[in-house]
């Protein structure tokens, strides 16, 4: 996470990588996933910043109890 933060500049993105910085464990660094998704789509777009995201998400596999794992977004169809 913070290799892909330090990459851009920025008040609000060295505050996400601040507190990435100081997070405790595995389980803080998984919530703050969406604080850099938010920071990386302010810059480069959300496309790019879902891009750098599935990197950061692979990381997780096996570090995490099952109901923290990545959801299936399911659409309704009518």
């Amino acid at each position: 996470m913070l290799s892909v933060l330090q990459s851009h500049g920025g008040h609000s993105v060295q505050r996400v990588a601040q507190r990435v910085r100081f997070a405790t464990d595995v389980e803080a660094l998984w919530y703050l996933r969406q604080d850099v998704m938010v920071a990386l789509s302010a810059i480069d777009g959300e496309a790019a910043a879902r891009r750098q995201m599935k990197a950061i998400n692979s990381m997780f596999k096996g570090g995490l109890p099952g109901s923290m794992g990545p959801r299936a977004h399911q659409r309704f169809t009518h």
